[in-house]
């Protein structure tokens, strides 16, 4: 204790010292939560991208299911024209005249015409078929690794957060202990600055510039402080100040 300073003084330099003890628990504990929030963002990046990783390799089932149903229904229509062919091919020994004979020629070269094209669809979409299958079995193996570093990335970030989980419980502790030494006014005032000032409810004086705004205040400010009359602050941003 400072023999120097009267007992008013001393009480006052005393509450300002467990203010700033305050203030560095809040630092430690902000800092590890910044981290904890970081991680856990992390963690969420990483499920969002195997969700839409999942979505992609759902599109891409769904997209071989319909090439797989159009496949199907041209093979029908191919089938069905090929039956249509047959039985005309056993009309042409029927017709009774040139004419006849000549028109039911025509309309079974255009239904093989018309069956051909549709063949050479068909053979496209098999093998466009087997292209999407290639394709989705390498984006199920690729899903598969995904998922599996996303879950090793998880377990770790989860084990960094209980850690920090733990080191700002120790914080906290530390806190409400040094809060029991403060007057009740001082905290109830030291928790608003902290509130509204993003966690900072102290600044350092630095060269006659208050550290949490960056402007300059008054000379005088420093040596009044010294003097510990009672709390100062700053003209600007409302911080409680203090002086290393």
């Amino acid at each position: 204790m400072d023999e120097t300073l009267s007992a008013s003084a001393q009480n006052i330099k005393k509450q300002l010292q467990a203010l700033m003890e305050l203030q560095q628990l809040d630092n430690e504990i902000i800092r590890r939560n910044h981290d904890r929030d970081r991680l856990a963002e992390d963690t969420q990046r990483h499920k969002a991208s195997i969700d839409n990783l999942r979505a992609s390799l759902h599109d891409r089932r769904i997209e071989i299911e319909n090439l797989l149903k159009d496949r199907r229904e041209a093979e029908r229509d191919s089938k069905q024209k090929t039956e249509e062919i047959r039985k005309m091919g056993g009309q042409l020994f029927e017709v009774k005249t040139n004419e006849a004979y000549s028109t039911l020629q025509k309309e079974m070269q255009q239904k093989k015409q018309e069956n051909a094209l549709l063949e050479e669809r068909i053979l496209e979409m098999m093998v466009a078929e087997d292209e999407k299958k290639a394709a989705l079995h390498a984006a199920e193996e690729d899903i598969k690794r995904s998922e599996q570093e996303a879950d090793s990335h998880q377990n770790a970030n989860e084990r960094e957060i209980n850690r920090l989980d733990k080191e700002i419980a120790g914080f906290q502790t530390q806190w409400d202990a040094a809060a029991r030494e403060v007057r009740n006014d001082y905290l109830d005032l030291y928790k608003r600055l902290r509130n509204a000032k993003g966690g900072r409810a102290l600044a350092r004086i630095e060269n006659d510039v208050c550290t949490g705004c960056r402007l300059s205040i008054r000379p005088q400010a420093t040596i009044e402080l010294k003097k510990y009359r009672g709390l100062l602050y700053c003209d600007n941003c409302a911080r409680i100040l203090y002086v290393d």
